[in-house]
């Protein structure tokens, strides 16, 4: 009589009540997403996610709300809803990777100029979060993806740099937003051997990578062996976005956002990192000639002139430096002491479409390397300086539904010059080992 008494009393309340439930989903392939964190803003209400990526929140009452939903390597997503009593609100969330672009867009039909790859082999494609997955947990870096790809092969860990089906790195092109880059890492050049290298530029800042193997499409020249094509991504347009990481070599912050808050025609974004390998590396092994430290800034800034016309503009600024005066006393007269590698690009690009079946793109581009190398006794062991200006024009005429005219133009100014001394003693005069100083200017087109 009193367990009846009981549930009477009871079931009022419960009438009161409702109950949330929903899945959580990766907006990039649609997986489900487990371990992902549930609550209402400002209650005790919270869930996980299970496996299946699905989630409920049993007897809330009725209300206003607001559903938070979060995990590491995602965006946060909120939601406000009204939740009357006794119903039932579901949802399905969708979350973007961090280092995703995320656009809301409504198509009435094909993009003309996303024409098929007739031309080409179909590429190896690394997009979002898995050029940052497969990075490697001690190095961070999006060339290290790229080795777990097929044909790609490396033999050394501290070098970001690969082969390809058997080919040297040099006969591989990486271009970074349609512009052939030439040396883009944190590394030491100069003579006795110092090497290792890591990406210059962010995975965070890494939209999509696509290694092309074989038959690439003709924009792509001065290469014989593969092409590899990085896009960086835009920042957000909806929101602004702070975020500070450490991994296993290196700790930064990444902020983005949009220009304007009510017409939102661009974006920005900056990301910076610092590493503390190099402390880690010299407690390890202390005469371990890698060990090096690296910092970088980068940032990307996207701006709509008008509904035919888009801006980007891309800055890079990275250094790299050795330090072995703790070992001064055990190096010889010509091994490296000191060394630093510098390196500076930026691109800036221009999209047009002057007309619906008429697309041209423009980029004008300049990259800079120094690098400086010191022995134990503060002398110059060697030096060297390559520059290069860049203007790309790709463009892509739709004459029809199918048949698409594509050309081409580049033109490339470099500059490379560099020396390497060698020392009997102290106070001898250097020999010369070698020293280089040209220019040219390389100017290709295509049709097709």
């Amino acid at each position: 009589m009193k367990l009846a008494c009981f549930l009477l009393a009871a079931l009022p309340a419960l009438a009161q009540t409702g109950q949330i439930r929903g899945s959580v989903v990766d907006s990039h392939g649609g997986e489900p997403l487990a371990n992902v964190q549930i609550q209402l803003t400002g209650t005790v209400f919270r869930a996980t996610s299970d496996d299946t990526g699905h989630f409920r929140l049993d007897s809330v009452p009725a209300g206003d709300y607001t559903l938070s939903v979060s995990t590491v390597g995602y965006h946060l997503v909120n939601r406000m809803f009204h939740l009357d009593a006794g119903a039932a609100q579901e949802f399905e969330v969708i979350l973007t990777a961090d280092n995703l672009r995320q656009t809301e867009t409504v198509s009435a039909r094909a993009d003309p100029f996303e024409t098929p790859s007739q031309d080409t082999l179909a590429p190896l494609t690394l997009a979002g979060n898995d050029a940052k997955n497969l990075g490697s947990v001690l190095a961070d870096d999006p060339l290290r993806a790229v080795q777990n790809l097929p044909g790609v092969a490396s033999n050394n860990d501290f070098d970001a740099r690969f082969s390809l089906r058997g080919a040297d790195y040099s006969r591989i092109g990486l271009y970074l937003d349609d512009v052939l880059l030439h040396e883009p890492f944190h590394m030491l050049q100069g003579n006795n051997g110092v090497t290792g290298s890591g990406t210059a530029f962010n995975a965070d800042m890494v939209e999509q990578m696509e290694l092309h193997e074989g038959a690439w499409p003709s924009r792509f020249g001065d290469r014989s062996a593969g092409i590899l094509d990085v896009d960086t991504r835009d920042g957000s347009r909806e929101a602004d976005i702070f975020r500070v990481a450490a991994s296993a070599s290196n700790a930064g912050a990444m902020a983005e956002g949009p220009f304007g808050r009510k017409r939102k025609r661009g974006s920005w974004l900056v990301a910076a990192r610092k590493s503390y390998l190099q402390y880690i590396l010299e407690r390890t092994f202390p005469n371990n000639s890698l060990v090096f430290g690296l910092e970088d800034v980068q940032g990307r800034a996207t701006y709509d002139l008008d509904p035919h016309n888009n801006l980007t503009l891309y800055l890079l600024e990275s250094y790299s430096n050795l330090d072995r005066s703790s070992s001064q006393s055990t190096l010889g007269i010509n091994s490296i002491m000191e060394a630093g590698y510098h390196y500076t690009f930026g691109n800036l690009g221009w999209k047009s479409t002057p007309a619906n079946s008429l697309l041209v793109v423009n980029h004008v581009a300049w990259m800079r390397e120094k690098f400086g190398d010191r022995d134990p006794a503060n002398l110059s062991l060697g030096a060297g300086y390559y520059g290069e200006w860049v203007w790309n024009l790709n463009a892509t005429w739709m004459w029809s539904d199918k048949t698409p005219l594509q050309f081409g133009w580049s033109t490339r100014r470099l500059r490379d010059s560099g020396y390497e001394n060698q020392y009997q003693s102290v106070a001898t005069v250097p020999r010369l080992l070698d020293h280089a100083d040209g220019t040219s200017l390389l100017d290709g087109g295509y049709a097709q």
